[in-house]
Formats: C-alpha cells, sequence, structure tokens
C-alpha cells in the first residue's frame, strides 16, 4: 500500500485499529528502523495487517447482525435491503445458467473477481472474462442448475458474504455443491468479488464431523 492508504480503506476499517494493531502484534513502534527496513518484518506486518482487518470485519459483523434473543446471530444480514439483494444474486445466477446466458452470470462478479473450483486445472479463475468463458463451458455440455438455497448471509458495510447450497443435472447425473461467495458494494451495486464452489465426493466425504 502506498502512504495514507490504510486511512482510506473503502471498508470503512480505522487507521488507528489496524495500526496500532499490527504495531502491538510486531513488538515494534513507528519509529523503530526495523519496521520498514527488512523484508521479514514487512512480510509480518502484510500478514498481522490482513488479520487484523479480517478480524474488525467479523467483530462488526457480529455487532451488526446480533439481536436481543437470537441464538444465531450470524444469520441473516440485519440490513434487510442489503439481504435481500445478496439472497436474488444466486438466483440471478441460476436463471441466467439455465438460460444459457454466460454473459449475464459474467455481469454478476466485478472485473478483477477470482473464481475457485475444484474442476478448474489450477483451481482459479482471474477475472470476468476467464469466468465468462468458463461458465460458457457449462452452458454449452447442457449443465443445469435446479436449485440454489441461500443458507445464510452476513455483511459489514461494504463487504458480505453468502453462503448456499445447490442441486445441479450433469449429463444425467444430479449433484450437489455449496459455494462461499463474497461480495463488495460498488457505486451501490453489490457485485462478486470472490466465490468458490465445491462439490463434496460422497465416496470420501466424511458423514458425521463426530465420526472417528
Amino acid at each position: 500500500m502506498g502512504s495514507g492508504s490504510l486511512a482510506t480503506l473503502r471498508s470503512g476499517v480505522p487507521e488507528s485499529f489496524v495500526t496500532g494493531a499490527v504495531s502491538q502484534w510486531l513488538g515494534v513502534t513507528a519509529g523503530e528502523d526495523s519496521f520498514a527496513e527488512t523484508v521479514f518484518m514487512k512480510r509480518r506486518l502484510i500478514r498481522a495487517g490482513a488479520v487484523s482487518l479480517t478480524l474488525w470485519i467479523s467483530s462488526q459483523a457480529r455487532g451488526q447482525n446480533s439481536q436481543p434473543g437470537s441464538s444465531n446471530p450470524s444469520l441473516p444480514c440485519a440490513v434487510s435491503a442489503d439481504d435481500r439483494a445478496l439472497r436474488e444474486i444466486p438466483e440471478r445466477w441460476r436463471e441466467a445458467y439455465n438460460e444459457g446466458n454466460a454473459s449475464r452470470v459474467a455481469a454478476l462478479y466485478a472485473e478483477d473477481a477470482y473464481y475457485l473450483t475444484q474442476h478448474f486445472v489450477t483451481g482459479t479463475l482471474r477475472g470476468r472474462a476467464e469466468i465468462q468463458a468458463y461458465v460458457q463451458r457449462g452452458v454449452d455440455a447442457k449443465y443445469r442448475i435446479d436449485s440454489i438455497e441461500v443458507l445464510g448471509t452476513q455483511c459489514s458495510g461494504d463487504f458480505a458474504y453468502a453462503i448456499t447450497r445447490y442441486k445441479s443435472t450433469n449429463s444425467g447425473r444430479n449433484d450437489v455443491g455449496v459455494n462461499l461467495v463474497v461480495l463488495r458494494k460498488r457505486e451501490g451495486q453489490w457485485m462478486i468479488v470472490a466465490h468458490e464452489a465445491a462439490m463434496p465426493d460422497p465416496a470420501w466425504a466424511v458423514q458425521s464431523p463426530k465420526e472417528r
């Protein structure tokens, strides 16, 4: 990051929170020469900054979504308009996909979005154009998304995530998969910035988290 960029994070993270937490974790002050002089310390700074940012977003989301008497404060996003918008995106994704419109699916993603999937050789697609090309392959193969169930949403400022479960029909085979979708609001519109899709293999999957 350039000088002063921490203060202008669009996520609204207070500069004092990030820099204070980072300095405390590193055990150094801004006046110590080693803070900026060694590559090792710079790497620790980056990692600590990421951890601090994640902790701040999580704490804000918990505070925003918590309601008296709620046994599960993480579901749903407490801002009703945002929650509705977040829940509409998976359905728009499904409709566009089943209509064979890969460009409409891709339009739900930011230009620099990531898509993580076990069905691509590197596991990672980057950018709207690559995502559209990947979706087009599924469309051409006549795959179909039968349903997408939103299991939960959570939001904090301009960031949010949705967890979904989908059912699909692929070459006559019925599959079940899950998605973790990270979104960011840009100019009032929620856009997908990162999407991870996974399809459990019943032959290898653990049947219960308590299994031994």
